[in-house]
Formats: structure tokens, sequence, C-alpha cells
């Protein structure tokens, strides 16, 4: 298998595959290790800067995941046995305590966008020195909870990787500019990494939707063909230096891309197949996003101070269009700018307690424009108001959270959260505005016991403020089904009590299994509700409930013979409870998972440099309602697909794999009752898209 230093002839590899240009410098391998760290140095047992060994449960080295010929960190973590990554921090409100279960060099990333797996994916394989399975309770890093993952690494003088991820489809087009180049290196105490991903991709499907009478008569029917192409690359970097006194500074940037197109070409017939005309759908998402992150963390007096600062952009034009059958045609055009600015600080102090107080302010902000124009056949364009569609949101807060981490006794670990936040909401729109403040509780307390060196229990209570999205105080119009909702400035942010156990058991030699159950009790919940008789908006609903349970585990197949063989499952299903704004009625929540499960099959060839292997998964959700609809989106069935693996193709591993061999479907339905849904049924709207089979070569190494 090939090292990092395979020279000039790789990096032209990554230059024709990428249409990049990256320039490198001779390489630090893995057998140069023993001459930095020393040559009775164990990676598995040796003390390293970073290194959290005395908490952990299982330490994982490169040995480990050889077989799987890893070329990132990334590649290695999502190896291992149990463990998944969880917790990205691009939806939480603000940076607030830790919730990835990912450390570098056992410090959290201070970034959302470019969270801890992007970071994964920049970091050599052969870079790494051991990952260490932890406790989150049992850490000075308060928020953890569950399995940790810390990356203990030490960067190369100069390295990097390259992937080129083509794939190929019928009718829809193929995908050939895929893939990602990243570049890491070290000077001195300064250690960095970079990528540039690149996602042009093409995406679609075909087929027919019909629309069906209260009786079941038909009454439509459209042959449709949908293509949606897309490109979201973009860059991403950190930046580590630590001084000679130890203080460490951190940098994270990432930008991107943002454009996401599509085009829905339909024939339409009546009930008996009489060609009635065309129907054209299109819309032009396009933009970009950035994000800027950075902390500092120095001593001072019996503690360390780190200072922690996150500013974000994303900006997002959005042009739409539908001309029916009849000629009339819809437009809309949109522009929305967003913003985030976060200050935080943490200070932690203690010995026997692990104490920490933190402080969080931030700004979050959205600018919104929205122009609905109408052209009738033969006719001219006017333009349509739509109150409460162009507004200013913002949000001012405050967060203060103390923090204490303790063992009970030997093997047991207690860690309580406790305080508040203060939020302003100010809302400034042409259908009004106003503004409004609130003081909210927070905190939470977890526990951590070893019951043994293979199992482990986790348990969690939280009280918990979630994210508002700012789109939701906004007026909205669906030009393709004509339906629109109102605006609703009196939205307030949902709160829930949420309680989660969890357990790890380790069978060495055979595999690990993390079951887990999670209930949650939310007040305010953000559903859609009537403001009027004839109108809805997204409102608060006083009270859900949820109920979520499922486990992770892997299987050794060579435990019962079959020699390098490995079976990854995951399952879940969660139920809910909310009363329906309208009927008063108990239903589900809106549009939330309501179960999936998913097993892939590994066979790395005893001997060889082959692997294969399949996958299958199923995701369903609950419909999404409104007042006078209720809609769904979901596959027809089961998703799969097959690969074939070589591990040294001139240094290089190469993936062949072809999916959706089962032939699922994108399927759609939509039931449309009148006046609302109290009403009379009036018609279905069913869509059964295929999309094919889609084969994609991956190709991937070292520079």
């Amino acid at each position: 298998m090939g090292s990092k230093a395979n020279g000039t002839r790789l990096r032209m590899i990554a230059l024709a595959l990428m249409a990049s240009c990256a320039a490198t410098a001779p390489a630090y391998a893995m057998d140069d290790r023993d001459d930095v760290m020393g040559e009775d140095f164990d990676p598995a047992s040796s003390p390293v800067d970073g290194s959290l060994l005395s908490e952990s449960n299982r330490v994982f080295t490169f040995a480990d995941f050889e077989r799987f010929a890893p070329r990132t960190a990334f590649d290695m973590v999502t190896r291992i046995p149990g463990f998944s990554i969880s917790g990205s921090d691009n939806r939480e409100r603000g940076l607030g305590q830790a919730s990835q279960n990912i450390l570098l060099n056992g410090q959290r990333v201070s970034a959302k966008s470019n969270d801890a797996a992007s970071t994964l994916s920049r970091i050599d394989a052969e870079d790494v020195i051991r990952i260490e399975i932890i406790d989150g309770a049992t850490l000075d890093i308060p928020g953890l909870n569950g399995l940790v993952a810390n990356i203990v690494y030490r960067a190369s003088e100069m390295g990097g990787t390259f992937s080129w991820s083509p794939f190929f489809r019928d009718r829809v087009g193929h995908s050939l500019l895929v893939g990602d180049v990243t570049l890491n290196g070290r000077s001195g105490k300064t250690e960095w990494n970079a990528s540039l991903r690149a996602r042009r991709q093409f995406q679609g499907n075909w087929g027919p939707e019909i629309v069906l009478g209260p009786d079941g008569e038909l009454l439509l029917r459209r042959e449709e063909f949908a293509r949606y192409p897309s490109n979201r690359s973009g860059f991403a970097a950190s930046l580590t230096r630590t001084s000679d006194n130890g203080n460490v500074l951190n940098i994270n940037a990432a930008a991107e891309l943002n454009d996401f197109d599509g085009i829905v070409e339909g024939d339409v017939f009546d009930g008996d197949g009489a060609f009635l005309g065309s129907e054209l759908s299109q819309f032009d998402r396009g933009g970009w996003e950035g994000e800027l992150g950075a902390d500092y963390q120095f001593d001072l007096g019996p503690g360390s101070l780190k200072i922690i600062g996150l500013q974000s952009y994303d900006n997002s034009p959005n042009d739409r269009s539908f001309l029916d059958v009849d000629g009339d045609l819809n437009r809309a055009e949109s522009l929305s700018v967003s913003s985030e600015t976060v200050l935080r600080s943490e200070y932690r102090w203690g010995e026997a307690i692990d104490w920490q107080f933190s402080l969080e302010g931030a700004l979050n902000s959205l600018d919104s424009e929205f122009d609905l124009f109408v052209t009738p056949a033969g006719g001219s364009e006017t333009q349509v108001p739509v109150p409460g569609a162009n507004a200013l949101v913002k949000e001012e807060r405050a967060e203060a959270i103390l923090s204490a981490g303790f063992p009970i006794t030997d093997g047991l670990t207690l860690q309580l959260n406790a305080g508040g936040e203060y939020s302003k909401i100010i809302v400034d729109g042409d259908a009004g505005g106003g503004s409004r403040s609130y003081v909210r509780p927070k905190g939470s307390a977890s526990i951590a016991w070893r019951a043994s060196p293979t199992f482990t229990v986790n348990a969690e209570v939280e009280r918990k403020v979630d994210q508002l999205s700012f789109g939701d105080f906004l007026a909205a119009v669906d030009i393709n089904d004509d339906v629109d909702r109102g605006t609703n400035t009196g939205l307030v942010p949902s709160q829930r009590w949420r309680a989660r156990i969890e357990a790890t058991k380790n069978f060495p030699g055979i595999g690990a299994i993390t079951p887990f159950i999670e209930v949650a009790r939310i007040e305010d919940k953000v559903e859609t509700v009537p403001i009027s008789d004839t109108q809805e908006a997204r409102g608060n609903v006083p009270l859900a409930e949820t109920l979520w349970f499922g486990a992770a585990g892997t299987l050794e197949l060579e435990s019962i013979g079959w020699k390098g063989a490995r079976l990854n499952f995951q399952a879940q299903y969660q139920d809910t409870w909310i009363e329906d704004p309208l009927t008063g009625d108990t239903r589900e929540i809106s549009s939330v998972m309501d179960y999936q499960y998913n097993a892939n099959l590994r066979h790395d060839v005893p001997g060889t440099d082959f692997a294969w292997g399949a996958n299958i998964n199923r995701f369903v959700q609950t419909p999404f309602y409104r007042l006078e609809q209720i809609q769904l989106d979901y596959n027809s069935g089961h998703q799969a697909g097959i690969f074939v693996e070589h591990k040294d193709v001139a240094g290089l591993t190469v993936t062949a794999s072809l999916n959706n061999i089962l032939d699922s479907k994108d399927r759609f339905y939509r039931d449309v009752f009148a006046p609302r849904r109290t009403g009379d049924f009036i018609f279905r709207e069913e869509r059964d898209r295929g999309y094919g089979q889609i084969f994609q070569i991956n190709i991937r190494g070292n520079i």
C-alpha cells in the first residue's frame, strides 16, 4: 500500500483527477515516528500531548484499522466498533457547551459548519497516534455525554490526501467533478490543514404523478422528468499554534458555494388519457456561505481561560417559476441574508472538582426580501403583495453556565451544569414588528459508570432551549401547489426536558453494541397553526412528547468462522405525540424521523488487497401537517448497494460501487381538504419517480 512519499507520480494523478494544484514537500511518514518520539514509543500507551489515556475505555491505533486501508482519520473513526459520529453543531444554538462527540488532541473544535467530522477528513491516517474512546461525563468539558472519541495526532511536516468520486447515472447526467484535495503540515509548534472540495453533481428522477378524486377516480396524470444540478464546492482550513508557555491558538475557516437548480417538465393528461398540455417548474438557488472561528486558551490565576469567537454568513438568492397547463406563469424572487456572531469565554479551574464558568453572547439575524409576480396567459406581468414576507429578524442572546465534574466513587463520575439565558427577539417587517425578551433556565446532570473494562453506562437529564429557524417568522408562498402561510411575529424558541441513557458493551474479538433510549417533553413546539379563519402560520404548540430508542453495533464475523468479514448495523425508532392545533386530536409531530435502520457488510479477503461488501438501509419520517393538507415524501422501499475494492492499485485505493440495486423510487403524496382538514376530502396527489441505478468510482491516495 502507498505511503505519503508517493512523490511526483501520485501528485500528478491528483492534479489530473481534481483539476487542482497543490505544492508538496517531503512527507513525514509513519516510519519516521520513532525518530521523533523515541525508539521505545508505543502508540497505544506512551504519554503524548493531548492524550486523555487515563480516562479511556478503549484505545485504537493505526494497526487496528490497517486492513481497511484508511487514508484519513475519518476513515478510522467510522470503523470503531459500536461508535458513530454525532452532534454536529451546525444547527445548535450558538456555540454553547460541547455536543460533538469528537475531540482533537483533547480539545473541542470551535466551529459549526467546519466541524470536527470535517476536520477528521483533513487529517492523514498515518498521522494519528491513537484514538481514545472515553465516557463524556468523565471529562472536564461540560456538555459531553456518552461515548467520545479523542483523536491524538501529530501532523507531518507536509502531507495530504486526495479522492475522486465520479458517479454515473442514466438520463440525468454524469457527475465528474466530485472529489477532494487535502494538505496538512507542521512547522515547529504550528500545525495546519486545508482542503479543496468539488461537488458538481447532477441528480434527478422521472415518472408519473396522478391526481385522484374523493372516490378514487383518476382526474389528472402528469408524466414528469426532473433534473437537479448542484454545486456545493468549497474550501476549509484549520491552524493550531502552541506557544512555548503552553498557550494554544486555534483558527478555523470555511467557505462554500451553495448553488442548487431544478427543472421539472411535465406533460398533463386528463382522466381519459387526452393530452391537455405541458407544465414547467424551475428554480435557481444560488449564493454562498462562509464561517471564521478562533479560540485562544491561556493560564490565568488558578485556572485557564479560553476565549472563543465565531462569525458566519449565508447569502441565498432564490428564483422560482411555474408555467401551468393553461399558460399562466407564477414567478417568485427572494433573497435571504443571514449571519451569526458569537463571543464565548470559558474559565476552568480545580483539581478534585473540575469547575467551569462560561459566558456567551450571540447575535443572529435574517434579512429577507420576497417578490411575487403573476402573468396570465396572453397578459402582462403583475406584482402581487405578500404581507409579512419582507422582514429583518434579529435575536440578541446572552448565556451563563456554571459546571462541576467530579468522581463519586471509582468508576462513577458526575457532571452538573446550571445556568440560564436571556434572549431578545426583534422583528421589523412590512407586516408589522416588535420585540420580546425572556429569561429561560438551562442545565444538565450526567453520570458515567464504568461497570467493567468492557461495559459502560452513560445517563443524562438536560433542560435545553432549541434554536429557532428565523424563516418561520415570515410569510411564504408555494407557487407550484398554490398554498401560502402568513407571518407570526410572536414565535418563540421551543424548550425541552430531555433524558437519555445509553450503554456500551464491548465483546473482545466479537464486536460491540450500544443501545440507547431517550425521552423528551417539549414546550412551545413549533408547528403549523391557524392564525385566522383562513390563514395559517408557523406557531407554538404548548406541549409535545417524544420517545426515541435504538442501537448501533459491530459484529466481527471471524467469531463465527468468516475471517476478514465485519457487519455494522444501526436501528432507531421514534414515537411522538402532539395535540393537533386544528382538531385538538393527538397525532405525531410533523416531519420528524419515524424509524430508520441500516446494515453494512464488508469482507476484506485474507491474504489479498481485495475487499467487497453490501449495504441496505431504510428511512421513514412522519407526514407534514398543514391546516388544509397532509403530505409526505418517502422512498418506495429499501435502498441497497454493493461494492468491490482494491487497496493497492499503484498505491491507490480504488472502489467501484453500484447503488439502488433494488430500484427504490422517490414517492410523494398530498391529501387536500376544504376548507380545512376538518372539512371534505377533495383530492389526493401521488408521485412515483424512479431514479435508476447509480454507478460510482472512488479513487483515494496520498500526496
